[in-house]
């Protein structure tokens, strides 16, 4: 019995069908794309990076040795792994699952090493796969309508999230509705505030399907950018959660970019949830 029903409808889909749906969302959303680029920008500055893996993988593993239970650990928005301690938690926890909607094939590879490490394939944000079949079956698509769908339900999925032990969501929040987003932005179905709105919605329901009490949650909160003469451009909020979801975190900056053209900084927060 997988442990909560995203991996009991993948036992269910005998045929494939929802697989294969998840697969055609994620190239035309192009989350392959977002992948390798966040892939390429580590690849070039690891010696930025290298702080903010570690406070990560960190406070992962730090938190993951308070948790009760050994079971099953579940990490949302695994990607590259390239800030999860995934043989750490492999040696915590009897099952480890990682959910991204796609796997990049390094991992698919590196995976096979550990028994008890699974890949699954889903849409975390639970809003990507509705998007598209809204924008086809719909001609007066918004992202009002989009939200407001009686599809979505936080509390059910907290529900079945709450069967694993621990609940991780690694440097993904303040980027889910990103490729939603840019798709939306290129066929000029959205505008900034709508952006902004379906990107609130979005993060507020990635907050409340994580079971409270067996979760940790760290993401850039902040954007920082400096010109090549050093001077400070912005300084904008890319998440859009109430203060009051954050108790005593921890913070680092995260370097995430620098080059002759000016550098990127994130303003990073982790927290136990």
């Amino acid at each position: 019995m997988w442990p909560f029903d995203i991996f009991k409808r993948k036992e269910q889909d005998t045929d494939g069908a929802n697989e294969r749906n998840l697969k055609r969302v994620a190239k035309r959303l192009r989350y392959g794309t977002y992948q390798l680029q966040y892939h390429y920008d580590y690849v070039t500055g690891y010696r930025d990076w290298s702080n903010h893996i570690y406070n990560t993988r960190k406070f992962i593993s730090d938190c993951a040795r308070r948790c009760f239970g050994r079971r099953s650990c579940v990490v949302l928005g695994s990607g590259f792994c390239l800030d999860v301690p995934v043989l750490e938690l492999s040696r915590m926890f009897d099952n480890v699952f990682l959910v991204d909607i796609n796997h990049p094939r390094r991992v698919m590879q590196r995976i096979h090493e550990t028994k008890n490490v699974q890949l699954v394939t889903e849409d975390i944000t639970k809003i990507a796969a509705e998007a598209l079949n809204s924008i086809n079956h719909y001609k007066d698509f918004s992202v009002d309508m989009l939200i407001h769908s009686p599809n979505y339900s936080s509390a059910n999925y907290s529900d079945t999230l709450g069967t694993f032990d621990f609940v991780i969501s690694v440097n993904t929040l303040s980027f889910l509705a990103e490729p939603i987003n840019a798709y939306l932005s290129r066929l000029k179905l959205v505008d900034d505030i709508a952006a902004t709105t379906l990107q609130t919605f979005v993060q507020q329901y990635h907050i409340n399907m994580l079971p409270k009490g067996k979760s940790c949650i760290i993401s850039p909160i902040s954007q920082r950018y400096y010109n090549a003469d050093g001077l400070q451009m912005y300084d904008h909020s890319i998440a859009y959660i109430p203060a009051s979801v954050i108790r005593d975190p921890q913070t680092w900056t995260w370097n995430y970019s620098n080059d002759h053209t000016g550098r990127i900084e994130y303003s990073v927060k982790a927290w136990e949830y």
